[in-house]
């Protein structure tokens, strides 16, 4: 009796433990469907039922957050679902573009405002926006640019504008391009900590900061060679849209401290030069923009009735396409590390199944392979390649386009692309690779820590709490150099030059995109649109539409993501250090496990081409 009465007590405990699981899947399944209700509700009150009109209006140029090539996520977040705005943090390029090119033609618009002090961009997109903002004042519209404080990008931006006025207590601290790193040899040496750095290509210098105290020669010389032609034609632009001597912004940049030292309102020094037009505050902005372009209720101590970027984006009528032909546009953006995309780092997971939908997808002829990226992880980067020989396999083209940066890595990955295209701006190369290996010998040796044990194989017997012998540090250095090797080899085929012809401008060296198509790196000068066109005539497509492969993110997803973040308990980290964390800890797994070791192929310097 009493074993039945245990079976059926077992019986009745699973069945209580699975009602549970039931009715809590139900339950939290109902109050998702009914939070997105709510949320789609609310969004919806916020959202304006009748047409958007733009005429007599300013357009209201102030994007906040970053430039990118493609959005990590299509959705808006929840922030902007219920305020009725578009997504502040990330900005599609081609949609600031396609903005303010329209903005050129468009007679309803009063004038253009442009404030661009808060955006994040590389110079690629800088010039881009400058050359459209150029245009507008070309076409005889008002582009009054105002910022409390300018850097290099977002001057050269302005200097285009009919008018540009600053705040009274900001400056003009367009000064050119500065590279400074850190040195932490000689603080690794007095906390007993051992760098064993392997590198492969004398220009590869990202590990120096490991090894040395000050900037190698090498170093200077490569980056001086990128960043000098890029100022002249930053400054040539700058002063061409002030209508200013030729040199006044470099002896600005020059003298600005000893300036700024005999007058240190440093807004009117700027302009005094004629950098600005006119020194003002907001309020005096504010009557300023009322004189020239009142508001419907004629009220002075409002902004006039103005329309924001993405109100103006939804009124620019999409060409309709009904092209049964498709290109594909991939986008690998930020750094290459394994696992899933996100903002800032290019996932291979998530490029590798974009590659892949395009492969099952027959009515996508040819891809487009967007690059955005200084590299990463040399397996991450191979993944992605072998992906796009897939799709290549298959008979159907590949064509790379270089956005911003397309160095290291991001130079990997197109190496099986039929043609390859740069910016002028574009910063390439940096075919190189290297390796980082922390060892605890040092310290273990300061604290009087011993640490001995056995192995059943020679190859098991070190860790990195001892000092790293011989034929490991052979060993890791001969791998490094193995896929320096593979590296080359594959840019050489890809380029149809011989490997010594790569091998001489290879070593690390990085280039701009103009000096990487005169020594052969890349074929062709010209932006995303120029490679679709490219490619669709390899394809031999008379008519076709470009579908973008991106990841979108999920939308309860989504909604964690967002919760997470009001909750305040979400840790960020930049790309930079994300790829040291991914390289470190791979590493490790080789000191513990034995495994190969994780070289990198990844450029240091172009993180300093990121401006405002």
């Amino acid at each position: 009796m009493s074993k039945v009465k245990s079976i059926w007590s077992t019986i009745d405990k699973y069945l209580t433990l699975a009602r549970k699981i039931i009715v809590n899947t139900v339950t939290a399944v109902v109050l998702i469907f009914f939070t997105f209700a709510i949320i789609g509700g609310v969004g919806s009150m916020f959202t304006p039922d009748t047409e958007i009109k733009t005429k007599d209006k300013v357009l209201w140029f102030k994007p906040i957050g970053t430039v990118v090539d493609s959005k990590i996520n299509a959705q808006p977040s929840i922030d902007s679902i219920l305020m009725g705005s578009s997504n502040a943090e990330q900005h599609e390029i081609d949609d600031l573009l396609k903005v303010l090119n329209h903005a050129a033609n468009d007679e309803e618009l009063s004038a253009v405002y442009i404030n661009v002090s808060e955006l994040g961009m590389y110079f690629v997109d800088a010039f881009q926006i400058a050359n459209a903002v150029k245009n507008i004042k070309d076409s005889g519209k008002d582009v009054i640019a105002y910022a409390e404080n300018y850097g290099n990008a977002s001057y050269l931006v302005s200097s285009q504008a009919s008018k540009v006025f600053i705040n009274e207590y900001g400056s003009v601290s367009a000064f050119g391009f500065s590279r400074k790193r850190e040195f932490y040899k000689d603080l690794y040496e007095n906390l007993n900590l051992n760098y064993h750095i392997f590198v492969a290509g004398d220009f590869k210098s990202g590990p120096e900061t490991y090894t040395r105290n000050s900037m190698s020669e090498e170093d200077k010389l490569a980056w001086n060679e990128f960043a000098k032609p890029l100022w002249s034609k930053m400054i040539a632009m700058m002063e061409d849209g002030r209508d200013l001597p030729e040199g006044t912004i470099q002896e600005y940049g020059d003298s600005a401290w000893s300036l700024f030292t005999k007058n240190p309102d440093q807004a009117l020094v700027a302009a005094e030069l004629g950098l600005v037009d006119q020194v003002v505050t907001r309020e005096s902005l504010r009557a300023e923009m009322f004189s020239l372009y009142p508001n419907d209720k004629e009220d002075p101590n409002k902004f006039p009735d103005s329309i924001s970027i993405y109100e103006y984006l939804s009124t620019i009528e999409k060409e309709e396409n009904s092209s049964k032909n498709k290109i594909a546009i991939v986008n690998v953006e930020g750094v290459i590390v394994p696992g899933d995309a996100s903002f800032g780092v290019a996932g291979s997971d998530t490029i590798v199944s974009n590659i892949r939908k395009a492969i099952k997808d027959e009515s996508v002829k040819a891809m487009v392979l967007r690059v955005n990226s200084p590299g990463g992880d040399v397996w991450a980067s191979e993944l992605i390649t072998n992906a796009l020989k897939e799709f290549s396999d298959s008979g159907r083209p590949i064509v790379s386009s270089m956005s911003g940066i397309a160095a290291s890595g991001g130079v990997w990955v197109t190496t099986l692309s039929e043609e390859i295209w740069a910016q002028p701006e574009t910063l390439t190369g940096s075919i190189g690779v290297y390796g980082i290996v922390q060892t605890l010998d040092g310290v273990y040796d300061w604290a009087g820590i011993q640490v001995d044990g056995t192995s059943s194989t020679k190859a098991g017997e070190w860790d990195a709490r001892l000092p790293m012998p011989d034929y490991v540090t052979q060993s890791i250095q001969s791998s490094i150099e193995n896929t320096y090797d593979k590296f080359v080899t594959k840019v050489s085929s890809n380029r149809d030059m011989p490997y010594k012809e790569i091998l001489a401008v290879a070593g690390g060296r990085i280039w701009s995109g103009e000096k990487a198509h005169q020594l052969g790196l890349v074929d062709y000068i010209g932006g995303l649109d120029d490679a679709v066109n490219s490619v669709a005539t390899i394809a031999e497509l008379d008519d076709y539409k470009t579908v973008k492969y991106s990841k979108d993110m999920d939308p309860f997803d989504l909604f964690l993501a967002e919760l997470l973040d009001n909750l305040d308990v979400s840790s960020k980290i930049d790309s930079k250090g994300l790829m040291f964390l991914k390289l470190l800890s791979s590493n490790y797994k080789f000191i513990d496990e034995s495994k190969t070791l994780n070289t990198a192929v990844y450029c240091f310097e172009c993180e300093y081409i990121f401006s405002k």
